[in-house]
């Protein structure tokens, strides 16, 4: 039972982290392709939030092909 209600929570979380990367991705695509090009400014919180997603997704990733 609370292995099944881990396994939703990781499943929630990696899909939100994914959704947030791409978000991160399409923002710097967009600041990058505009005329002229713009910088793309975070903030320390921002970069800290996007820094453990990342790390979420790669011990996921790195759990699973283990």
């Amino acid at each position: 039972m609370i292995f099944d209600l881990l396994k939703y929570l990781i499943i929630f979380l990696s899909v939100f982290a994914t959704l947030s990367i791409i978000q991160l991705l399409v923002n710097f695509i967009k600041a990058l392709l505009s005329n002229p090009p713009k910088q793309l400014t975070l903030e320390r919180g921002a970069l800290i939030y996007y820094g453990i997603c990342v790390s979420f997704l790669m011990t996921i990733l790195i759990n699973n092909l283990t």
